[in-house]
């Protein structure tokens, strides 16, 4: 008799430990599971605004006189959960990408997060172009894999002259998703404390 354990089962198992960890309620762990078999990609700024201090007053143990956390440090803290979750429902783990350093591709567990996130973010916010070139690039598996893409952002796109992007980036939304608009979704996270972004 072969008692081994369902690959799929051991999955699941995870993902309902992950579930109680992270306190996430039954309708919302419903929702995730809709992304079971997608292609996750995220793209994360590490711009130099990404270094702006947050200051949320009811964030316990903070202290006046000491270092304030940033959106970077919030945005690690985010990423580790996203990669853990993702790990059950992405078969291939997620793929990371920034805008001003290499990806880290196929990530299972956020301990592989670690030495890429101690590097203080630096540079412009080129999201535009650096969402074509992932659409361009995941663009032929969608056919057998629906496409996710995480940007989480403080700011404005930047072109490659530090101009704002906006038009750019709609463009980007707009039309390069074609013709595959129903199997690529594209969200945003604010990593901000602006009320008003």
């Amino acid at each position: 008799m072969d008692y081994s354990i369902d690959p799929n089962e051991i999955r699941l198992r995870k993902f309902e430990h992950l579930i109680h960890k992270y306190n996430i309620n039954t309708d919302y762990a419903f929702r995730l599971r809709t992304l079971e078999g997608f292609e996750i990609v995220m793209i994360i700024d590490d711009s130099t605004s990404m270094r702006t201090p947050t200051i949320d007053q009811n964030q316990q143990n903070l202290s006046a006189f000491g270092q304030l956390p940033t959106r970077w440090d919030e945005l690690k803290h985010v990423v580790s959960i996203v990669v853990d979750l993702a790990a059950t429902l992405d078969p291939d783990g997620i793929d990371i990408f920034f805008l001003n350093r290499q990806p880290l591709l196929h990530v299972f567990d956020p301990a592989q997060l670690y030495e890429t996130f101690s590097q203080l973010p630096d540079g412009p916010t080129p999201i535009t172009r650096l969402l074509s070139y992932v659409l361009n690039l995941k663009r032929s598996h969608v056919n057998d894999r629906k496409l996710l893409i995480l940007i989480a952002t403080d700011g404005v796109p930047t072109d490659e002259n530090g101009k704002n992007d906006l038009d750019g980036l709609e463009k980007v939304l707009r039309y390069e998703r074609y013709p595959s608009i129903d199997r690529i979704f594209v969200t945003f996270i604010a990593c901000t404390d602006d009320l008003e972004s």
